[in-house]
């Protein structure tokens, strides 16, 4: 059985069989107990949750932080985060992602949500937020809905076990052989040659984000994280139509094989701003998407949010913001 089988066969036995510790989480959190809740947390002797907390702010939760299934270690996203603190993983877009939920706390469309991360950040950064996390994975979709599923924000997370590309229909999901050493193998793409070896293909049932959108009902969307393994394009290409009505600060991840043209095709055409995204510097307006090994995730902004968006950057501690002519 691979990997990432066997670790949604271990979270459903869990979910069955709540521990001592994490009841008196949930019952701590149902009366508002939210420092006794952290304090439990830190305190329990099982190593079966990780808790995250989310720098505070003036629009925060009282109880502003998360808990991920770390799977004994084999969840890269749990283990980065336990080892490296809040900043232990993609930074800094995780702070990125909390100032700009603040400012516009609507719904977030997570594309590629693997395990759930910012879906839960975006729900845990303001109140009034939502995210539809869009993730096509079957056994992935298990363990984001059980992260999702230990959090109070539950009611405020959607999950879509679809792929989302340029078109709507059957699709084939291309996934790669299980890690030697147990990590679970969440990489997955419509991309046919996204990894050299490719162990599975998976008949998937996609979406373009216009008609995913359209099924939520249309919401406010101010925030879209997208992180497909090299099919970015695909996802920008389905978005026509969302947009232009919304507008929305586009979270990419931008690798060396990425369709360059596309993507950069999209920035120019839609008027959106690049901005380079390194732990320690954000550099805006390069004059094209270019992968940067330093520098994997960008936003791509609308230029009419543009002086918002630098705004919120300066707010994060200890990151360099550099504006390009």
């Amino acid at each position: 059985m691979r990997a990432v089988e066997r670790a949604g066969a271990q979270i459903r036995a869990t979910l069955r069989r709540p521990t001592v510790a994490q009841q008196a989480v949930t019952a701590l959190e149902a009366v508002g107990a939210y420092t006794l809740a952290d304090r439990v947390d830190r305190l329990r002797s099982d190593s079966d949750l990780v808790p995250v907390v989310v720098p505070t702010g003036p629009s925060a939760m009282r109880s502003h932080r998360f808990r991920m299934y770390a799977l004994d270690g084999h969840d890269q996203v749990a283990r980065a985060l336990r080892a490296g603190g809040w900043n232990g993983f993609e930074a800094p877009l995780p702070s990125v992602a909390v100032q700009l939920v603040r400012r516009w706390p609507t719904t977030m469309l997570d594309v590629g949500a693997n395990t759930g991360l910012y879906s839960l950040i975006a729900t845990t950064a303001h109140p009034r937020a939502r995210a539809v996390a869009y993730e096509p994975v079957p056994e992935i979709a298990d363990l984001l809905r059980a992260n999702v599923a230990i959090n109070r924000r539950v009611g405020r997370i959607t999950v879509r076990e679809i792929a989302v590309g340029e078109r709507t229909g059957p699709a084939e999901l291309h996934l790669p052989p299980a890690q030697p050493d147990g990590t679970v193998e969440t990489s997955a793409s419509l991309e046919p040659g996204f990894k050299e070896l490719i162990e599975r293909v998976v008949p998937v049932a996609a979406s373009t984000l216009d008609d995913a959108w359209v099924t939520e009902g249309r919401p406010e969307v101010s925030l879209v994280k997208v992180d497909v393994e090299g099919a970015e394009h695909r996802v920008l290409a389905g978005a026509g139509s969302l947009i232009a009505a919304q507008r929305p600060v586009l979270t990419i991840e931008v690798l060396t094989d990425a369709n360059l043209e596309d993507i950069d095709g999209f920035r120019q055409a839609c008027d959106y701003v690049d901005v380079t995204l390194s732990p320690t510097e954000v550099v805006v307006n390069r004059p094209s998407v270019r992968p940067d090994p330093q520098a994997p995730n960008h936003l791509l902004v609308p230029r009419e949010r543009l002086a918002d968006v630098v705004v919120e950057l300066r707010g994060i501690p200890r990151l360099t913001v550099t504006l390009l002519d």
